[in-house]
């Protein structure tokens, strides 16, 4: 009698561990889906932005052809963050700029709250080792693929009302998706 007593409170202690399990994991896949969900909604709604950038490296061994990405852009905001004497080294930041008529991001200032114009665009940035960051710093295609992608000039992004930024494509200089 003891051991089915004892049989029946482990099965119960084991399936309200199974249950709990269960539902961290449905919460984990709900959490990843969610933020999938804002990633493709971006991709499809977000305004176009392009930065013009500076490639790096169009190599890597271990993860196939990437291009690490640095922006012309990042190196003004950096001055403009190092004027500030009130910041932090690693800080989240926003940035405003202004739309030329190819959409290319000029900087205009550090955001302080102020009213935008309908001109202006909220940009997020963050400060990490005392290097501004935008998006994203690499950008992966295709193996075989290196040659076309060296001759990319702009990074194209869509960005969202809140500033948030996603590298969604490479441009050449003739403003044509590669």
């Amino acid at each position: 009698m003891q051991l089915n007593t004892m049989a029946a409170l482990n099965s119960r202690q084991l399936s309200k561990r199974s249950l709990w399990a269960i539902i961290a994991a449905v919460l984990i896949l709900a959490g990843i889906n969610y933020k999938i969900y804002q990633q493709e909604h971006l991709l499809a709604n977000g305004e176009i932005i392009l930065f013009e950038l500076a490639p790096v490296d169009p190599r890597s061994l271990m993860q196939g052809d990437y291009m690490a990405l640095n922006y012309d852009i990042a190196r003004t905001v950096s001055r403009s963050v190092d004027e500030l004497s009130n910041t932090s080294n690693d800080h989240d930041g926003f940035f405003i700029v202004t739309l030329d008529q190819n959409r290319i991001a000029q900087f205009d200032s550090i955001y302080n709250g102020a009213t935008l114009t309908p001109a202006q665009r909220l940009i997020q940035y963050r400060v990490r080792d005392g290097r501004v960051k935008l998006a994203s710093n690499a950008f992966f295609f295709q193996e075989g693929r290196a040659e076309e992608f060296e001759h990319a000039r702009y990074g194209e992004f869509r960005v969202n009302q809140a500033g948030q930024l996603l590298l969604s494509n490479m441009i050449n200089k003739d403003f044509k998706r590669i």
